[in-house]
């Protein structure tokens, strides 16, 4: 059984384990003294310690052992353009978190009735469910959310850029050496799918089109497979 993971920082040779943090682990754990725990303390160190002292408002731990993680092989950068309905992304933060997205990037395409102002009121709660996520996944760190971007304004460095389009039908992953890539930005279109126009300027700006699936994929299904096929291919 795996051990209740903690966001916590290192202070005096101990563990500190705090707010919201705290809170959980005394009222909804219910944890005690001599207790185990892991702590991810968000700066590349995961350690396994033992509760030695509790108080009002927050505990203490000593560190048993440090953790070696595996880095991810490759950063990958997702530009996911949004359905109209905010809340489905809500659900996609801890699922590509699982599947070690380095940066998201809220992307703004042609048909999308949103406002950057409305993506912004959303990024805390974002970022909220990806250190939430990253205790039940046990990575090193949250994915980074960007500041909305529009599609027409996307630059990507990185080493290979690709898109999913539906309307390319011989070219896969299978065509491309991942495992080549320390870094890769993916686009994912938005419900109903991405126009002709923003396909030209993607490849213009060194985007490869690719083909995912034999059917259409709702824009949150087509993040994940997408995800999971890199996630694969990178082992």
């Amino acid at each position: 059984m795996s051990l209740p993971c903690f966001i916590g920082k290192f202070s005096d040779g101990y563990l500190i384990i705090d707010g919201q943090e705290y809170h959980h682990a005394i009222n909804v754990k219910r944890l005690k003294i001599n207790d185990k725990i892991e702590v991810n303390d968000l700066n590349g160190n995961y350690f396994v310690a033992t509760i030695n002292k509790i108080e009002k408002k927050y505990l203490t731990a000593v560190i048993n052992n440090k953790v070696k993680k595996n880095i991810p092989k490759a950063s990958i950068v997702l530009y996911q353009c949004l359905p109209n309905k905010l809340s489905k992304i809500d659900e996609l933060i801890e699922p590509i978190s699982q599947l070690n997205t380095t940066i998201f990037i809220p992307t703004i395409s042609q048909y999308c009735a949103l406002k950057p102002k409305d993506i912004e009121s959303k990024i805390a709660k974002w970022e909220k469910i990806a250190i939430q996520s990253i205790k039940q996944c046990k990575r090193l760190f949250p994915v980074n959310i960007d500041k909305p971007q529009y599609l027409f304004n996307i630059n990507p460095q990185e080493q290979i850029k690709i898109v999913f389009y539906e309307n390319e039908k011989s070219m896969t992953l299978k065509n491309l050496e991942i495992k080549k890539f320390d870094s890769i930005a993916i686009l994912i279109g938005p419900e109903g799918g991405l126009s002709e126009k923003e396909i030209i300027y993607l490849q213009k700006k060194g985007f490869k089109t690719l083909s995912l699936a034999t059917n259409i994929l709702k824009t949150e299904v087509a993040t994940i497979t997408a995800l999971s096929q890199i996630e694969l291919m990178l082992r």
